[in-house]
Parts: structure tokens; C-alpha cells; sequence
């Protein structure tokens, strides 16, 4: 073997003997390196907790406090038992994923139809009716304002929607609130010492003029007609002269 021949043969056992220590001695030099997530830990594969049952504060806490992070919060409609608490999780309970992955929770915010008694509001102050809304954990759509001969200044006078017992989360409540009332206050509808007190209190004077026969028996000894009418002005000393509703009699109704 001619001296190149030699050479070529040296030069590649130099080149395998290297690949060879390489292979063997890389190991003990330059250790396995870590892959890092995104929390910068090592990625290390977690159990996802048991949140559910859990308040939304707390089920936050215990997924940090597990190397995860929270994906997002979403609610739902359910049972009053379970209203604020987490009742479904994703990834589930047990899943084994990488340290730093989020967890979605998802938690009660109650059923979709709350108590609702619109009655309880009438004649209470416009912000006493707004706690008993918010107590019921309904929305409020604010106050319309409307003129009214009896109920006060700032009260409610009625309520938009009037349903008994329940509505839906999703339907908001206006009160229709008094502005109080200028002029002759109403009398129709009332009992003749209740007009009289009314007036007393706005330094008027009631005269009843005369009293007619009435049909429904619930009107007896109620005014049925009054002079000023309702709203039309009126001072401090003036006289309202009403009409009494009587019950009637067999003489009356032959008259008719």
C-alpha cells in the first residue's frame, strides 16, 4: 500500500474513533436539556383539580395554586342550591396535562326565572322599590315619572312588567314614580271623611253638595263628582263641592 493509500486509512479510523467517543462521552458533558411552558416551570405533566362545588373565588385559587391557570370563568342558568358555585369544569377533574395549561370553569348564576311580586312595590319610596328589585337579583330599567292627586312625591305609583310571582332575569323593571300633584286633588273613589282629611291637609274646604243614587254598593258614601275637577287649580281656602254616592233604593229605581 502506497503512502496515500495509508493516509486515506488513518484518516477515516480518526474520524470514526471520534464519532464513537462522542456518543460516549457526550452524555457526561452536556446534560438532557428541559423543555420550559409558557409559566416558565418545567414542563411537567399536572393533575387538573376538583373545582366543582367550589365558590369562583376559591376554584381560582386551587387551579393557580396546581401550576395551572385559569382559561376563563362562563356562566349558566341553574339550580338555587347551587347558585355561585362552579358545576362544570374543563379539561374534567384528573386530566393529566402540561404544567401552565388553563382551566375554563363554569358556575351558577341561579335560575332564569326570579321571585317577583310587583304589588310589594307600590307606594314605597322609588329607591326602597329598587333595593327589593336588586334583592331579588333583578335588573331595574330606571323610573318614568308621572303626576298623581294621592300617592307622594318620589313613591311609586305603579310597575312595568306586572306579573305576579316570577319573571325571567333577562326581562328588566321600570317604576312609574309620582311627581306629586299641583291644583285640586282627587277625591273621586274616596270615603267622605277621607276627602275631608285630604283637604284639611291642603287648607281647603269640602262642601257636599248633595248625594246620588248608586247601583254597586261599594260606592255608597264615596264621592262620585267633584268641583274643581282633579288638577285644575286651586288654592289654600278654596271649596270643593262633591257629590256622595247613596245606596238605592225601590223609590229610586221606579224614578228611573
Amino acid at each position: 500500500m502506497n503512502r496515500t493509500g495509508e493516509n486515506l486509512v488513518l484518516l477515516l479510523t480518526g474520524a470514526v474513533m471520534a464519532a464513537l467517543g462522542g456518543l460516549v462521552l457526550a452524555p457526561m458533558v452536556f446534560p438532557t436539556p428541559e423543555f420550559v411552558s409558557s409559566v416558565g416551570a418545567a414542563s411537567v405533566p399536572v393533575e387538573v383539580p376538583d373545582v366543582r362545588g367550589l365558590p369562583r373565588q376559591e376554584a381560582r385559587r386551587v387551579i393557580e395554586s396546581s401550576s395551572l391557570v385559569l382559561g376563563g370563568e362562563w356562566s349558566q342558568y341553574g339550580s338555587l342550591e347551587t347558585m355561585g358555585l362552579v358545576v362544570r369544569q374543563d379539561p374534567a377533574p384528573g386530566t393529566v396535562v402540561p404544567r401552565g395549561a388553563p382551566v375554563s370553569i363554569f358556575w351558577n348564576v341561579g335560575p332564569l326565572y326570579r321571585t317577583f311580586h310587583p304589588e310589594s312595590l307600590v307606594d314605597k319610596r322609588a329607591v326602597e322599590a329598587e333595593a327589593m328589585i336588586a334583592d331579588w337579583q333583578l335588573y331595574s330599567a330606571g323610573r318614568s315619572r308621572v303626576p298623581h292627586p294621592s300617592v307622594p312625591e318620589g313613591y311609586v305609583v305603579s310597575v312595568s312588567p306586572w306579573r305576579s310571582d316570577s319573571i325571567s332575569v333577562m326581562t328588566p323593571v321600570r317604576l312609574l314614580v309620582s311627581t306629586g300633584w299641583r291644583g285640586a286633588p282627587r277625591l273621586t273613589g274616596m270615603y267622605v271623611a277621607e276627602a275631608e282629611s285630604l283637604l284639611t291637609v291642603e287648607g281647603m274646604v269640602m262642601v257636599v253638595e248633595g248625594d246620588s243614587a248608586v247601583i254597586d254598593p261599594g260606592k255608597h258614601g264615596r264621592v262620585l263628582r267633584q268641583v274643581p275637577l282633579p288638577g285644575d287649580p286651586a288654592d289654600e281656602g278654596d271649596t270643593v263641592y262633591v257629590v256622595v254616592g247613596r245606596r238605592g233604593t225601590t223609590e229610586d229605581w221606579g224614578n228611573w
